[in-house]
């Protein structure tokens, strides 16, 4: 079987999904603080007509709104490094041995429909070695593979115990990171990034 080449541009691409994910799971978790508040503050205004409990509500949607706009900054700056990062080669790149998959309920406010949670359940990969990779919400892993694309649920169904995957994270972000199979790609350190 033909093997992907694992090129710096393909890991940039991946690394950037892992970004994306983690400014939504923000923007999510702040966004379950805002509307409630600000629709708080609109109907005790017009029912209520006292500037103070106005005051109040909208004082905490007012903070969750400064925090998004700076964990959106956060967001910028963080995809900004990791473009120099790559273009310095500045990611940590491990082999490492598949053992199992696990859910695990984190705490993340978030909404879902009309309601808002404190708790998601989420998928998350551990190696061996005691690594451990958290599933990003993604259509397409490995999107740029003209061969081995692939959905979260193929990725789970293609993971045996005992398989070998690239773990590549940048460094300085441990949190960013993408793991790769290695029966399916073999990791090019050295090749161009002009694809």
């Amino acid at each position: 079987m033909q093997k992907d080449a694992l090129l710096l541009a393909n890991i940039k691409q991946d690394l950037k999904i892992i970004i994306k994910n983690q400014i939504h799971n923000t923007a999510d978790r702040r966004l379950s603080f805002i509307v409630p508040f600000t629709l708080l503050a609109i109907l005790s205004g017009v029912f209520l007509k006292n500037i103070w409990i106005v005051l109040l509500f909208f004082s905490v949607a007012a903070y969750h709104i400064v925090r998004y706009v700076i964990g959106f900054r956060s967001y910028i700056l963080q995809k900004r490094a990791i473009v120099e990062a790559i273009d310095r080669a500045d990611i940590s790149v491990s082999t490492e041995q598949f053992d199992h998959i696990a859910e695990e309920a984190v705490y993340e406010p978030h909404t879902f429909g009309m309601r808002g949670k404190v708790v998601k359940t989420v998928k998350c990969y551990y190696f061996a070695s005691g690594r451990k990779w958290r599933l990003p919400v993604t259509d397409k892993h490995y999107a740029w593979s003209k061969n081995y694309y692939i959905s979260s649920k193929g990725l789970e169904n293609i993971s045996i115990q005992g398989d070998e995957f690239y773990y590549i994270s940048l460094q300085g972000y441990p949190d960013i990171a993408y793991i790769y199979p290695c029966k399916n790609f073999v990791f090019k350190e050295k090749a161009t990034q002009n694809n």
